[in-house]
């Protein structure tokens, strides 16, 4: 294994760290309750090595799973010119929805906790938002390369119309699930997509 590797290792290793103690002290005593102070004890780091991973208490909440965001940016990598690309995107989605396994595995336990603070935790969603916006960006300009056009609008409206889909399936699953009558993600997300291309099919 070589140093590089390593390093990258090791870097991922304190970023969910950091993440994981960020989480857990929101959840026990709120965002505005906890100093960045807080989380660079509870993870064993300084705040200046805080401040190498993340520009704000909010966003080291809101760690991708490794693993995951590994497996995604696979995906992302054999995504095509000649297919339709929101079709594509929502296969994506489909595949991290799966990993997710309605909430029992690791990154979907950890979507569960992130995603019911932030509607106690305003500053949290705003962060959220935030990083979603930067991320959508980048994926925007990756696929405007791919499918080698000038203007974004394509891979933009794909994009942000896949995301939304997605976004109100997991509300939805995380509210039912807070409610005491839990619905199935995978089956929220297809009745979420066949809703949307009812509305636009004439």
């Amino acid at each position: 294994m070589t140093e590089t590797v390593l390093r990258e290792r090791r870097r991922r290793q304190t970023e969910r760290e950091i993440g994981d103690a960020a989480l857990l002290l929101f959840e026990q005593q709120g965002v505005d309750g906890t100093t960045v102070d807080d989380i660079a004890r509870a993870a064993g780091v300084s705040a200046r090595t805080f401040f190498r991973y993340f520009p704000s208490k909010e966003r080291a909440a809101l760690v991708p799973h490794t693993e995951l965001d590994e497996r995604v940016e696979e995906m992302l990598d054999s995504l095509v010119a000649d297919r339709p690309l929101l079709e594509q995107l929502e296969e994506v989605w489909c595949e991290i929805l799966v990993a997710l396994d309605d909430g029992r595995s690791e990154p979907g336990r950890l979507l569960l906790r992130v995603r019911r603070l932030m509607r106690s935790e305003p500053a949290l969603r705003l962060a959220a938002i935030g990083y979603d916006e930067e991320r959508v960006d980048a994926l925007v300009e990756r696929l405007r390369v791919l499918l080698g056009v000038d203007d974004d609008l394509g891979p933009r409206l794909a994009v942000t119309t896949a995301a939304v889909v997605v976004g109100v399936a997991l509300d939805r699953w995380a509210d039912a699930r807070d409610a005491g009558r839990p619905v199935d993600l995978l089956a929220t997300y297809a009745e979420a997509r066949r809703l949307l291309r009812e509305s636009v099919s004439p």
